[in-house]
């Protein structure tokens, strides 16, 4: 595992954003609840649809207007093409099937 790591900048947060989705996969399976699955690039590209979405998903009425969001926040330009490859690595390796499939869209 560490020659999956050792090239990974913060590698603690990455393992925990990683460890976190695939706990939250794992629960959600282990409970039999439901889920919703959402994206930020979601709200980028439909927000009102997301939004009207995400409110349905919890039975929740529409009473306030959302905040503002920013539109195409995005922290790739804070690591080097290689940095970004070793997290794609550890992932890729490391990550349920699930949470593989629902992730590896944000190294495209």
């Amino acid at each position: 595992f560490f020659d999956e790591v050792k090239n990974v900048p913060c590698y603690a947060d990455f393992f925990k954003y990683l460890q976190w989705h695939n706990l939250a996969f794992t629960t959600t399976w282990d409970l039999g609840i439901p889920t919703m699955i959402l994206h930020y690039e979601n709200y980028t590209y439909n927000f009102n649809g997301t939004k009207d979405s995400l409110l349905e998903f919890l039975e929740q009425e529409d009473n306030h207007d959302p905040p503002d969001f920013i539109r195409g926040k995005t922290y790739r330009h804070y690591f080097s093409k290689e940095e970004v490859q070793a997290v794609f690595s550890m992932l890729s390796k490391v990550a349920l099937q699930e949470t593989w499939i629902h992730t590896k869209h944000y190294f495209d």
